[in-house]
């Protein structure tokens, strides 16, 4: 047999690496399947635990965030990919991060009230990573840019919720006043023999 050469082992390990991959995404999205299966049927119950929290640390080894990324990541699929949660999915499946952005862009879309330039750089954005092309700096940096837009409007809410909560603060202040009550108080009156106190209820100190 002749030796391969080390660019056909390059292929070889490539073409094996390619079915592992898509092998890993397909078994998380067949256990975010079958999670939520256990949530929807609360099949947690059956083997006596409280919540589907406590089943799946206990069961699964699985903290909250873990479970319920894998439940987001189901509802997302049924949502906008139902045919990659057949027995099997043909075509390419995105890595698991890029998942993550593909639900956050998906849900800035369904917005109806988005400007129509923000909509075709989500849009060119969920292009991209729906073919892999997406990296995490070139996504974060998008986000912080649309963070920044939304930032006046957030601010002045911010300022309006704090003018509401200070006019509040003041009405229940006065409110403790009229509730507070009635102290007699000392008037200082100058006499022969120095200074006497009289109180408003007539008493002289």
């Amino acid at each position: 047999m002749p030796k391969l050469t080390p660019a056909q082992i390059a292929n070889q390990v490539t073409f094996v690496l390619k079915g592992h991959l898509k092998n890993a995404r397909i078994g998380y999205i067949r256990a975010a399947s079958l999670l939520a299966r256990v949530r929807e049927e609360k099949l947690w119950k059956a083997l006596g635990h409280a919540t589907i929290e406590e089943y799946a640390e206990r069961r699964l080894g699985l903290g909250r965030s873990s479970l319920y990324r894998y439940l987001q990541v189901h509802d997302w699929l049924r949502d906008y990919h139902p045919a990659w949660l057949t027995r099997r999915p043909k075509g390419f499946i995105p890595e698991i991060s890029d998942i993550g952005t593909l639900v956050w862009i998906d849900k800035q879309l369904v917005n109806a009230h988005l400007a129509q330039a923000l909509r075709k750089e989500l849009e060119a954005m969920r292009t991209k990573a729906m073919a892999g092309k997406l990296s995490e700096r070139e996504f974060r940096e998008f986000k912080n840019r649309v963070a920044r837009r939304k930032n006046p409007l957030r601010v002045l809410l911010g300022r309006l919720r704090g003018i509401r909560r200070f006019a509040t603060s003041l009405s229940h202040a006065r409110d403790r006043r009229k509730d507070r009550p009635h102290r007699p108080r000392p008037q200082v009156e100058a006499s022969g023999g120095g200074e006497t106190m009289k109180w408003s209820s007539g008493r002289t100190v």
